[in-house]
C-alpha cells in the first residue's frame, strides 16, 4: 500500500484493485467511531 507505512489500525479502501482512500492510525486514534464511520461513508460514496 505504497507509499502508507504499515500501522495498526489502518483502513484501506480499493476499487478494482487499486487503493483509492486510507485512514491512517493518526486518523483513527483518539476519534469516535462515528468519526471514523463518516470518513469511510464520504469515501465509499466519491469512489465507489
Amino acid at each position: 500500500m505504497i507509499p502508507f507505512p504499515p500501522s495498526s489500525p489502518s483502513m484501506a479502501l480499493f476499487k478494482d484493485g487499486e487503493l483509492v482512500h486510507m485512514i491512517e492510525r493518526h486518523h483513527i486514534e483518539g476519534r469516535p467511531a462515528e468519526m471514523i464511520a463518516e470518513n469511510l461513508v464520504q469515501a465509499y460514496n466519491e469512489f465507489c
